[in-house]
């Protein structure tokens, strides 16, 4: 898939224009495959949002106090 259709395909899934879709710089994902701790890495430039919210609540339950969230 080329870049372009790939950034064609997002915006028409998104409702986002194809020029916001190009500034976001998505990019084609390799094949999925396992690590073998079952876990998948998502690389430097991705934030697990899960994880982050996660690992605030277990922080806020050894504090015994409300952390406050990323966003």
């Amino acid at each position: 898939m080329q870049a372009s259709e790939l950034n064609r395909a997002v915006a028409q899934a998104t409702g986002e224009s194809i020029s916001t879709i190009q500034r976001m710089g998505f990019i084609l994902a390799e094949e999925h495959s396992e690590e073998s701790d079952g876990e998948v890495s998502f690389g430097p430039n991705v934030v697990d949002w899960d994880e982050v919210e996660f690992v605030r609540m277990q922080l806020q339950q050894e504090l015994g106090r409300n952390v406050p969230s990323a966003a």
